[in-house]
């Protein structure tokens, strides 16, 4: 009985609105990570009876100023909750709320509370500060325990949070969009600013020279000069040459049924205009399909140039990828594991090049997706990284061809 009485009393209550504040929590989160933030909002509720959270679909005033709503919901609440992910440091409103969060907190010293839910980079307005982990096992209670703390004190100290932790093997360190994106045709290779090494890149690579080498590679592919870039070329071509088409096929028609046209007669030459309706018809394709084709070929070529890249990169513990050809992504990860793994074969120094030159471009976005191909053979094996795929792996999958599916 008295130890069930010293729990209850021992137990953490959440504090005391004061006559300005409407909330205990201001959430700010990206809509991509809404079902989570969800979650966690439900159970806080569920197991904090009188708990007033401030979420922006569901508090905001309709009608009103998005940036008058965001405000004053951040001014009326006792502390703020940013749910940080690559989704939230890409969206533009999300760093807005950000940008007022840190205002709020420097007048009002309100706490602010990072929750990491997936690596991505942190922006430098939020940097300083420290954050819990969704992934830690005790994420739950220490957020609790932060709500429970009173506002003077979190401001002061924020107990129980993490630090920024060290590098490991798999982080992405950066997504590097290319010069004028917005305005870039989707035909154009895009170029990489080689000014400066960005600061998400100064810890692992001193030498600014091998960045400048690395993305100056890349800077090096053409763009088509052809006119068939241009949409309205291809869709002019392709319907002309459809028409050519209509009209050689109902020529065709006709003189097959008109046997008075003398052309019928003329075997090879009714064989000849067919074959070149056939031949307008498969050119009306592929000039509708153009783009297409040149994008797979131009990805392939670009990923080779990453390759080439990552010769320079790799024994920095860098690795370059790219999924489209205005963006690129830079993740960390260890290889020399690995690469001991390529010198236990014959020659294995050039086996370990020509992996690093085929296969790295395509394994630096895997990493990036957290998403990884699998293969019966190393479903279950211990490779170098955890969780996921070691590169020596990766490229065992690949090599294995047909029978290596995508999870």
């Amino acid at each position: 009985m008295d130890s069930s009485s010293c729990e209850e009393e021992a137990a953490p209550a959440i504090p005391t609105l004061r006559p300005s504040e409407k909330f205990h929590l201001f959430v700010s989160y990206s809509s991509m990570d809404a079902m989570w933030t969800h979650g966690l909002i439900s159970r806080l509720e569920a197991d904090h009876a009188g708990l007033r959270v401030c979420l922006h679909e569901r508090d905001f005033t309709p009608g009103r100023n998005v940036l008058e709503n965001m405000a004053e919901c951040i001014y009326q609440s006792q502390k703020v909750l940013l749910v940080l992910s690559q989704d939230f440091v890409q969206s533009r409103w999300c760093l807005l709320e950000a940008d007022l969060s840190l205002f709020g907190y420097c007048l009002e010293r309100k706490p602010v509370i990072p929750i990491l839910l997936r690596p991505c980079q942190v922006p430098l307005h939020l940097s300083h500060l420290t954050y819990l982990e969704a992934t830690d096992s005790r994420f739950y209670s220490k957020v609790v325990q932060l709500l429970c703390t009173p506002s003077h004190h979190v401001a002061r100290s924020l107990p129980g949070l993490r630090p920024v932790p060290s590098l490991y093997s798999g982080k992405t360190l950066l997504t590097l969009n290319c010069i004028n994106r917005d305005r870039l045709p989707s035909w154009k290779a895009g170029t990489f600013s080689t000014l400066g090494v960005p600061d998400a890149l100064k810890g692992v690579l001193e030498d600014p020279e091998v960045y400048r080498h690395a993305v100056g590679i890349l800077n090096g592919v053409q763009s088509p000069r052809s006119c068939l870039r241009y949409l309205a070329c291809r869709v002019v071509l392709g319907i002309f040459l459809l028409l050519l088409f209509v009209f050689s096929v109902f020529w065709l028609v006709v003189s097959f049924i008109n046997p008075s046209i003398p052309s019928v007669s003329q075997f090879p030459q009714f064989i000849t205009n067919m074959f070149l309706s056939l031949l307008l018809f498969v050119l009306a394709v592929n000039s509708l399909c153009w783009f297409r084709r040149f994008s797979r070929r131009k990805m392939k070529e670009l990923a080779l140039r990453v390759g080439e890249a990552n010769l320079l990169l790799a024994p920095h513990s860098v690795l370059m990828g790219c999924e489209t050809l205005n963006q690129l992504s830079f993740v960390f990860v260890q290889l020399e594991d690995c690469r001991q793994t390529f010198l236990e074969a014959p020659d294995g120094e050039a086996l370990f090049q020509k992996a690093l030159l085929r296969f790295s471009c395509a394994y630096a976005c895997c990493l990036v997706q957290a998403h990884f191909p699998t293969c019966g053979d190393t479903a279950g094996a211990l490779g170098h990284l955890e969780p996921g795929l070691c590169f020596c792996q990766y490229v065992s999958v690949q090599l294995e061809g047909p029978r290596g599916t995508q999870s």
